[in-house]
């Protein structure tokens, strides 16, 4: 018996390795099974402005809604609205949309309220819904406007703004040209006062049409006019405004005329730029009393809003 065990147990070996060599073991690839299939994507209301960035009254303008596709796979299409309000400006479905898409819309600067932009995409494929943890991205609402004729650019780094003095004996003017037909009923100006007006000081503001005389000198026939305490002014620089009655403005030339009515002698500041970033040469005047006592042309521009 003895004898009979080391054949034995040699027989059993044999036997696993011939049935190890039948049955090889399953590879990692076999046993790896098959990725799904990614159906994650962001459909993305991306941004809605204007065109240009800041449209004045009178200019023609666009809005503009991007559409942005996030992931890797790409729906069959989409649904998108545009409302203006609770206008409805665009319904319209889009099929195999681009990674990135433009809708433009056209729009005439006839006044400075905000249109109240609200767009939205909805996935029109059945079969793979855009994940839900996605939805937020798919609606923006955004108010898009135009802003007032004028020059108020203050916080651009690249201006240098300086001030021009005026008091009892110093006026001066801005000129500016509305592109069409125009009902304007306030102006503002940017002015500080450095030394604090006595009580009973005055500026006045007021809006005046192009001179008709020999040069364009001054202003011409006045439209509207307006009084502010100068003793509201502060030393700091601020917004200044008067309101009037609206006035149709033409296609023409119009002049803003700051002159000041005090006591005593101090005056108030009117911030302005150098080298004519706005308008022309000739849009802005001078009137010093105490010298020649006539208008002369200056080489820079005011600060100012007209709405």
């Amino acid at each position: 018996m003895k004898r009979l065990l080391p054949l034995f147990a040699l027989l059993l070996f044999a036997g696993c390795c011939a049935f190890s060599e039948e049955l090889p073991l399953p590879s990692i690839e076999e046993e790896a099974e098959e990725e799904p299939p990614d159906y994650s994507y962001d459909l993305f209301v991306k941004d809605i402005h204007s065109v240009p960035d800041y449209p004045r009254l009178t200019e023609e303008y666009k809005v503009r809604v991007q559409v942005q596709r996030y992931g890797r796979y790409q729906p069959s299409g989409y649904t998108i609205w545009v409302l203006d309000g609770n206008q409805t400006i665009m319904r319209q479905n889009i099929s195999d949309p681009e990674l990135l898409q433009h809708f433009e819309f056209e729009y005439y600067a006839d006044s400075t309220q905000p249109h109240n932009m609200r767009a939205e995409v909805l996935s029109l494929d059945p079969e793979h819904p855009e994940p839900g943890e996605n939805l937020e991205n798919n609606i923006m609402r955004k108010d898009v406007k135009a802003y007032p004729i004028g020059y108020y650019d203050i916080y651009n780094w690249k201006v240098n703004w300086f001030y021009d003095f005026v008091g009892i004996q110093v006026r001066q003017a801005q000129a500016f040209t509305p592109q069409k037909p125009l009902n304007v009923s306030r102006i503002g100006v940017y002015v500080q006062a450095r030394v604090p007006p006595s009580p009973g000081s005055k500026l006045f503001i007021s809006l005046h049409e192009k001179p008709n005389n020999w040069g364009n000198l001054g202003v011409g026939e006045e439209l509207a006019r307006g009084e502010i305490d100068a003793t509201q002014i502060a030393q700091d620089a601020s917004w200044q405004w008067i309101e009037f009655n609206k006035t149709e403005l033409r296609n023409d030339t119009y002049w803003i005329m700051l002159s000041y009515e005090s006591p005593s002698t101090a005056g108030i500041e009117w911030y302005r730029a150098e080298g004519n970033p706005y308008g022309t040469v000739y849009d802005t005047q001078m009137l010093d009393l105490g010298g020649y006592g006539e208008w002369e042309y200056k080489g820079f521009d005011f600060a100012f809003k007209v709405e």
